[in-house]
């Protein structure tokens, strides 16, 4: 064979030289030799025949393999040419797995990936779901949150009523029967705190509201109360005071105000200073709307120093000013059906009546002043 031919089976081998005669790269000439010999003879034609094709082509190549080895230029180049392949297939073959490495992981961690989103979903889905029933259940303990509060506050309201009503309807002995307002017309309620309680006992509370008019019985009961802007309650003692009159019951309600401003050392501690009943008594007359008056000649303001209602006020211009001398008739009153309780009482007598009538006339008086004064201060000011 021409010695291109041989140097270029030499660099591109179709397969592996020593492999064919089972040898070791390492092998000398006459080893090469001996083996090529043995192995020549299992693919010669003559023992195989000449129609074996495939044994024909290997025997060929051995013939080929044997020049190649036998010359040590040749040799050397396909030594040379037979470690590179070899190299070649090691990096392909670290390559191939590292890219199957790589090709596992990437895959992994598409999956892992995969998973961890389908996990974040179910996560936020589960998230979602735990803040509607969160947001749920908060409504519905805030409505039944609610709904006690308000249902504490109607049985607070109701037993505090019962408080007040209850000690007044059953004091008094037949002290009620008898004719005039009934009890709970004369009683008033009040409440101080329990702190005040060592120095406010029932004889210091009785003797302190007795400057409005005579008590005919006072009724103490401690409580804790819950007042508005506060989270906890707070001990306070709650009072009913009965008056022996209407007047002085109703000077106490009206007074209170003013004097808690005048004298607050004493009175500023008493609060939710009122009625008994809740509510003013039918029975009392009504503070009168002032109403404009007509200055007659040579004489002052009718009336004098309070406004007279407008009955009054005809009936004396109609006896010539006669009427303004004669005492204050209360026909009026008698017109008024008596308002009666439970246990048979009347209205207040006429000088209850006209007691009020008077406190409510010098209340109106002071407030007009001090409107007066208030308008002449502003006026004043705007002024200067």
């Amino acid at each position: 064979m021409p010695a291109d031919d041989l140097k270029l089976h030499a660099l591109n081998p179709s397969t592996d030289f020593y492999a064919l005669l089972s040898l070791q790269p390492t092998a000398s000439e006459l080893e090469i030799r001996r083996a090529y010999r043995k192995t020549a003879l299992k693919y010669h034609p003559d023992k195989v025949g000449a129609n074996n094709v495939a044994a024909r082509e290997k025997f060929e190549l051995l013939q080929v393999v044997n020049d190649v080895l036998s010359d040590a230029a040749l040799r050397e180049l396909y030594d040379n040419a037979r470690r590179a392949e070899e190299a070649k297939r090691e990096r392909e073959a670290a390559f191939d797995g590292r890219r199957k490495w790589m090709r596992e992981d990437l895959e992994r961690r598409e999956g892992a990936a995969g998973g961890k989103r389908k996990r974040e979903e179910e996560e936020g889905q589960d998230f979602e779901r735990e803040i509607r029933r969160l947001a749920e259940d908060g409504r519905r303990r805030r409505m039944e949150r609610e709904e006690m509060m308000r249902c504490e506050a109607e049985k607070e309201a109701e037993d505090e009523r019962d408080e007040f009503v209850a000690p007044v309807e059953t004091t008094g002995g037949d002290v009620g029967a008898s004719a005039g307002p009934p009890d709970l017309d004369r009683s008033i309620t009040l409440r101080f705190p329990a702190s005040a309680a060592s120095q406010l006992d029932r004889d210091a509370l009785i003797m302190l509201w007795e400057r409005f008019g005579p008590v005919q019985d006072c009724v103490l009961r401690e409580k804790k109360l819950k007042k508005d802007g506060e989270k906890h309650r707070s001990p306070y003692v709650t009072a009913v005071l009965v008056y022996k009159s209407m007047v002085g019951a109703h000077a106490a309600v009206c007074d209170i105000s003013q004097l808690q401003q005048t004298d607050a050392e004493i009175w500023r501690v008493f609060e939710a200073v009122g009625w008994a009943a809740g509510k003013e008594p039918e029975c009392l007359p009504k503070p009168q709307i002032p109403v404009p008056q007509v200055r007659d000649v040579g004489m002052g303001w009718s009336g004098g120093g309070t406004t007279p209602s407008t009955a009054q006020r005809d009936s004396s211009t109609a006896n010539g000013g006669a009427g303004m001398k004669k005492a204050p008739s209360f026909a009026s009153f008698k017109t008024t059906p008596a308002v009666r309780s439970s246990n048979g009482a009347s209205t207040p007598s006429p000088d209850d009546i006209m007691m009020i009538r008077l406190k409510n006339a010098e209340r109106r008086r002071l407030e007009e002043k001090t409107k007066t004064e208030e308008n002449a201060a502003a006026t004043a000011t705007a002024d200067a």
